[in-house]
C-alpha cells in the first residue's frame, strides 16, 4: 500500500526518511520554521488572511474565513453541528484529537 502521510521533504514523509532540520537554539527539538529557529525562538509565521477587504480573520478555503463563505465539514453524528476533528467526527462525539 501506498504511504498516505503528507510528503514534508524530497518527496517523502518523515516516517519513510525526510530529513527536517531543528531549531538551533541548545536544548531546543522544535522544528525549524524559519532563519533556523523554531516560532519558540522567534520565528515569524504570517498566516493568509481572508481575502475579503477589511476582514484579518485567517483564510480556510478558498481565499475567504469562514465567516466569509469557507467551508468546514461538520461532524457526521447525527443532528450534530460541530466542526469535525478527525475521521468526520468532532471531539464530543469520538474525535482521537492529540495535542
Amino acid at each position: 500500500p501506498k504511504c498516505t502521510n503528507t510528503v514534508v521533504n524530497q518527496g517523502v514523509c518523515m516516517k519513510h526518511g525526510a530529513i527536517i532540520k531543528r531549531c538551533s537554539m541548545e536544548g531546543c527539538d522544535n522544528f525549524v520554521v524559519q532563519g533556523g529557529v523554531c516560532i519558540t525562538h522567534g520565528a515569524k509565521v504570517n498566516p493568509r488572511l481572508c481575502k475579503v477587504e477589511g476582514c484579518q480573520s485567517q483564510a480556510r478555503n478558498g481565499g475567504v474565513c469562514i465567516k466569509h463563505g469557507a467551508k468546514v465539514k461538520r461532524c457526521s453524528h447525527d443532528g450534530c453541528t460541530n466542526q469535525s476533528q478527525k475521521g468526520g467526527l468532532c471531539k464530543k462525539h469520538g474525535a482521537d484529537v492529540k495535542h
